[in-house]
């Protein structure tokens, strides 16, 4: 058997599942908005600039972590970018787990919430929303903005140890661009800790004295470690050791302190074995177990040197060691044991983050301490968009995120220290910040460059002849570009302020310059601009048309708002010759670029970053050609609008043409001048924009039609009184726009002269034209012929809904002259619609007079029921009586069913037009009995019809007992089942299976055929 033969069954399985599907599933495609140059508002996501996205090295060295527990702002660049007002715009933040690189669940915090935020209020008009609109090309709040809630707080985010992906995204009630609506940024944030000394003088009874005192007698001090850990809230150290060094004593205590608490814990546990677990005591610092925190706490004390020449003292502390309970490597873990232990650790591999706090000093002397410190140092960068001010680092606190190129401004706090309060010291601030270009110094004793200016004041306790201040603030003002920087503060004293002789004492010096210096290492990184737009204005140039040059835009954006440099070149990289300072390009047109110019624009910042773009101009190009020397003193031009370069065209006379017939006119006519084109190739329709055919002519031709003729074929261009050229040429011109063929080799253009003669209608003409509703909504439409109709006219019929001049009338049929009527299917209407039908004799594209029509289709039956049936016997008879619920004109009969079994209005549809329905004009209806014996209810429905055969269907309501002697040469009296039911068939749940049966019969059969797929040899014999 054929192999073509199971495809050709699977075809036909396929075709029955396809029939079942609703056309609209089948019609269901990808859509692609097209937005038609409309104007509308584009909400845009531009750039996160808080957090920084981190970026690690080959190494593993990385720049711009986040540290754990330390709060994180959100911050953007959100931008319009429409060409209308945005009024609505909502925004989110979400922080997503990184899973590889990709977005994984939505991370959540220690209390299990999901890290999602959303502002509902951003862009809007009511009275809690925070901007009410943003005109197209601006940004959400002017510039950088911080995401803020839907009650207006700051987004704050407070890390844990991780990897994350950060998304903003926008949405609005407009559609826009859905490609820029969402932008993301991959951050890892790592635990980290600070083990911190703080050393200070006390008294007695312990009482804090400061870090500095005077005195030759013996001095108390007290030393305190403590560890901050905000990421790990349950980390604590064991036996903080911490080495001294006394300067100008007789007598020193310990040369080391171990500091803590001291506590019985854990020396080494397996998690699988609990009673494998040591135990020890430690000195512990840290957490205390109950939300707290040890601070580890020790007093010692020194006796002053009694030299003469030793004045000044001092004590200070350094951490050396620790230990750290967790599951270190050197445990000895294995694949069955988890083991914890004590590792030591000290300056060579511990991983405290601020490593500035590890030491601390305090000094005094025999008589007076002189001693300014630093208590503040800080870079704060102004916010010129939201008015505010953004601070970065502090005394013990680096700054570990990397700033942007700008201004930043320097400020500092000085405290006195010294060990009396009598002194009144002049000061100043010295900065030194050192880069990769070199080293820029900077003095100030005040601090005039913030909002609130703070004017130089001395340093120290204010008398009534002095104004001075314990603390004292400085500020100046620095340009940081890109690069790394060490930037360092320090207090200085100038001298002691006399005040009785308004002098100063210069030989007065600071006794401790430990204290007085801070710097801050910066890593300074520059965010790459970014082309938001390129355009051009200039949409599908012609060459040989327009000398217009190509005009581009761009629209370009940098965060910290460098001047751009802008590089303009073609596809290959040539120069287009604009200004490097400008976003706009202008390039002259030329035929090269044909069909396609590619254009592209590199922006670079000062620092050498940059973003590209490319864009693209559909380029036409116009060629004309024209002919010489032709016959008949005629000139030809072909000109053509195009995609593409190098076409010519050849022009030769062409053979007049004679006793020829053209298409709508009657009688036969002869050229009388002709031209042949002959291009050199031909172009797909989509390459041609646009050809137009020109011939001149000397005005005693006699020309009155021009006509292209392709192959046996002839189309009309042009007829009636021709172009001037001057007192003795005229010219006939014809353009064909897009979408047609271009003329092919060998197309001839004719001029004809003499009057052309118009084709006329078919004489034949409708009459007696009647259009009337059916039923089930079908139109009956029928007519009459005046006159005779030739063997090519036909009766056009057409059917508009609505609207009688509809654009698009559907076609209720063509007719030949033996057809008078035709009946417009009730499946193409609507109950209740009115259709408005024409007709005409046609004969191409002319038409005598047209007949019309409306007709209201009518698929149902007015809401009128059979009330109060009564049914009696009458000899054999059954006699029924019924009332109408209401009058009305739709109704035009009734019709009564029955049955020996109860039945549904679905039911009652089958009966319809069998033996088992009776009709009749009136409210009454006599019915003769069934012969058959047995004793049964007999059930009856009575349903209205109306005018045009709708009849209305409804379930039994009624029933009579119904009784006849068994008459036994029918095997079936006696039972329940009426006629109907007999000649029903089988029950409705037999269907079903006969169904199955027949699949599985198909499927089968269809195996069994697909059996000799195997083998080519199509001549074996099966055994079925």
């Amino acid at each position: 058997m054929n192999k073509m033969t199971p495809m050709i069954l699977v075809m036909l399985m396929l075709t029955s599942v396809l029939a079942s599907i609703d056309i609209v599933e089948l019609q269901e495609m990808k859509e692609i908005e097209d937005t038609n140059a409309r104007a509308e508002a584009d909400p845009e996501v531009v750039v996160i600039t808080s957090p920084r996205e981190t970026t690690c090295t080959s190494s593993g060295s990385c720049t711009d972590e986040l540290l754990s527990g330390i709060p994180v702002n959100f911050k953007a660049y959100l931008r319009n970018s429409g060409d209308a007002d945005l009024t609505n715009m909502q925004y989110q933040v979400t922080v997503y787990t990184d899973v590889g690189g990709t977005k994984g669940d939505i991370a959540k915090d220690s209390s299990g919430n999901d890290l999602a935020w959303d502002n509902a209020n951003a862009v809007c008009n009511f009275a809690t929303c925070q901007e009410t609109s943003v005109v197209a090309g601006d940004f959400v709040g002017g510039g950088e903005l911080t995401l803020k809630d839907s009650a207006g707080s700051d987004i704050v985010w407070n890390p844990s140890s991780g990897n994350y992906i950060v998304i903003v995204s926008v949405t609005s009630s407009v559609l826009g661009d859905p490609g820029n609506d969402e932008l993301g940024v991959a951050v890892t944030v790592r635990d980290y800790y600070d083990v911190a000394v703080e050393l200070t003088w006390v008294d007695a009874q312990g009482n804090d004295l400061g870090p500095t005192i005077e005195g030759d007698d013996v001095k108390n001090f007290k030393i305190s470690v403590s560890l901050d850990a905000p990421g790990m809230a349950n980390m604590t150290i064991r036996n903080a050791t911490v080495a001294m060094v006394y300067s100008g004593v007789d007598a020193g205590d310990s040369s080391s302190f171990m500091v803590g608490v001291n506590s019985t814990v854990d020396t080494r546990a397996v998690d699988e074995d609990p009673s494998a677990t040591e135990t020890g005591w430690a000195y512990v610092v840290g957490d205390d177990g109950n939300q707290g925190s040890h601070v580890g706490q020790t007093v010692g004390s020194i006796s002053p040197s009694t030299a003469s020449s030793a004045t000044q003292y001092s004590v200070t502390a350094t951490l050396t060691g620790f230990t750290i309970y967790d599951y270190h490597t050197s445990c000895g873990s294995g694949a069955f044991e988890t083991i914890r232990c004590e590792k030591s650790f000290d300056s060579s591999n511990w991983e405290d983050e601020y490593t500035g706090s590890n030491t601390d000093t305090i000094e005094g002397a025999t008589d007076s301490f002189h001693d300014a410190s630093l208590y503040e140092f800080q870079l704060i960068s102004y916010d010129d968009v939201e008015d505010t001010y953004d601070y970065y680092g502090g005394i013990g606190i680096d700054i570990t995120s990397s700033l942007s190129p700008g201004d930043y401004i320097l400020y500092s706090e000085v405290g006195y220290d010294s060990s009396s309060l009598s002194f009144v010291y002049d000061w100043n601030m010295s900065y030194t910040v050192t880069g990769e270009i070199g080293t820029s110094y900077h003095y100030t004793d005040n601090c005039t460059v913030m909002e609130t200016q703070i004017a130089y004041k001395y340093l120290g306790m204010a008398t009534s002849k002095t104004d001075a201040d314990m603390l004292g603030e400085a500020c100046v003002s620095i340009s940081l570009s890109e690069g790394a920087y060490s930037i360092e503060a320090q207090a200085n004293i100038l001298g002691q302020y006399m005040e009785t002789t308004e002098t100063l004492d210069t030989k007065v010096e600071d006794m401790s310059l430990a204290n007085n210096r801070y710097s801050h290492d910066v890593n300074v990184e520059n965010f790459a601009p970014q082309i938001l737009s390129l355009t051009a204005s200039t949409k599908d140039p012609i060459f040989g048309q327009t000398i217009e040059p190509i005009s581009i835009t761009a629209e370009a954006f940098d965060v910290e708002g460098d001047q751009l440099i802008y590089t303009w070149t073609d596809s290959m990289g040539n120069d287009l010759g604009c200004d490097s300072d400008s976003n706009e390009c202008f390039v002259a047109l030329s035929e090269s670029m044909v069909p396609t110019f590619e254009y592209n624009l590199e922006v670079m910042d000062i620092y050498g970053a940059s973003d590209s773009a490319s864009g693209t101009v559909s380029v036409w190009n116009l060629n004309e050609f024209t002919s010489t020397g032709l016959d008949n003193g005629l000139t030809a031009t072909y000109s053509i609008v195009y995609k593409t370069v190098g076409l010519g065209v050849g022009f030769d006379n062409a053979t007049l043409a004679s006793d020829v017939s053209l298409p709508g006119f009657d009688g036969t006519y002869s050229s009388v001048g002709a031209v042949t084109f002959t291009p050199s190739t031909t172009y797909d329709v989509e390459k041609i924009d646009s050809q137009t055919v020109s011939v001149e002519f000397g005005n005693d031709l006699g020309a009155t039609s021009m006509w292209v003729k392709i192959g046996n074929l002839w189309q009309l261009l042009a007829e009636g009184t021709p172009i001037e050229v001057d007192a003795t040429t005229s010219a006939y011109t014809f353009n064909w726009g897009s979408g047609t063929a271009m003329l092919g080799s060998g197309s001839e253009v004719h001029l004809f002269g003499g009057q052309l003669t118009q084709d006329a209608a078919p004489s034949a003409n409708i009459s007696g034209f009647a259009a009337s509703a059916s039923k089930a909504g079908g139109i009956s439409i029928s007519w009459t012929i005046d006159g005779t109709m030739l063997s090519d006219d036909r009766v056009v019929v057409n059917v508009c809904e609505t609207d009688a001049n509809c654009a698009s009338p559907v076609s209720a049929g063509s007719f030949e002259s033996g057809v008078s009527d035709t009946l417009f299917s009730g499946q193409n209407t609507v109950h209740g619609t009115t259709y408005h039908v024409s007709a005409a004799v046609c004969n191409g594209g002319l038409c005598s007079n047209e007949a019309t029509g409306s007709v209201v289709a009518d698929k149902e039956v007015a809401a009128v029921t059979a009330t109060g049936l009564t049914i009696a016997e009458s000899g054999e008879t059954w006699v029924l009586d019924w009332n109408a619920s209401s009058e009305d004109s739709d109704i035009a009969s009734w019709l009564v069913c029955y049955m020996k079994a109860s039945f549904s209005a679905s039911d009652m549809s089958a009966l319809i037009g069998t033996e088992a329905c009776v009709a009749t004009a009136t409210t009454d209806a006599t019915i003769n009995q069934y012969t058959t014996a047995g004793t049964y209810d007999v059930h009856f429905a009575v349903v209205p019809v109306d005018v045009v055969g709708n009849t209305a269907t409804a379930a039994s309501s009624s029933f009579i007992e119904y009784s006849r002697d068994d008459v036994t040469t029918n095997p079936d009296d006696g039972s329940q089942t009426t006629d109907t039911e007999a000649s029903s068939g089988v029950p409705t749940w037999t269907w079903g299976v006969i169904g199955v049966v027949v699949v599985a019969a198909f499927v089968v059969g269809a195996f069994i055929l697909s059996r000799g797929d195997d083998g080519d040899d199509e001549n074996k014999e099966w055994d079925y």
